[in-house]
């Protein structure tokens, strides 16, 4: 992602910490015991990208 992130709550110049594999899609709970890995089929990873602020210790994600 590029450019310079500020945040919203301080104005400070956001720090880039890396990127995070969020899941999502398929079924929980009770569905999850009873078809095991056919629950999981709509599942995807969406990866994101994590920016804090070092000023306020505000965290954003944001889409890739």
């Amino acid at each position: 992602m590029s450019g310079i992130k500020k945040c919203y709550s301080c104005g400070a110049e956001m720090q880039f910490t890396g990127e995070a594999p969020f899941r999502v899609g398929g079924t929980s709970g009770g569905w999850k015991l009873l078809f095991g890995e056919l629950a999981e089929l709509g599942e995807q990873m969406l990866p994101l990208y994590i920016y804090i602020c070092p000023q306020c210790g505000k965290v954003e994600l944001y889409i890739r």
